[in-house]
């Protein structure tokens, strides 16, 4: 997606995938699971962000990039251009699908049960 501008729109959308879960734990642990052991439930929840960060920036864009990367002259590893970081895009941008379905079927099963029409 090297096209220009795409970085801003797409620094858009990563802002607003992390936002949003970022401001709907806080309710979600309460009314799912209650107040009684809320502080543990929420660091729960909230631990998703720093590890997948770390899984997908850390590790999988390190080691995707390195594979992608020449090597040079001086004895670096250079990758240039969009090419570079393309399947951790297109790995990010799935991962980020799979959990909107899977948090749209976990709303829809929870309406079921529990909203009235």
């Amino acid at each position: 997606m090297a096209m220009p501008g795409s970085l801003y729109i797409w620094s858009i959308v990563v802002g607003i995938c992390y936002a949003v879960p970022l401001a709907i734990t806080l309710p979600t642990a309460s009314e799912l699971f209650g107040l009684k052991y809320y502080g543990l439930i929420y660091n729960i929840l909230i631990f998703n962000l720093p590890f997948g960060s770390f899984l997908f920036s850390g590790l999988l864009a390190g080691i995707l990039y390195d594979l992608e990367a020449t090597t040079t002259a001086g004895g670096g590893d250079t990758c240039v251009g969009a090419h570079c970081y393309r399947l951790v895009f297109i790995i990010m941008a799935a991962a980020c699908v799979v959990g909107f379905f899977l948090d749209f079927f976990f709303v829809i099963q929870k309406c079921q049960k529990n909203c009235k029409a």
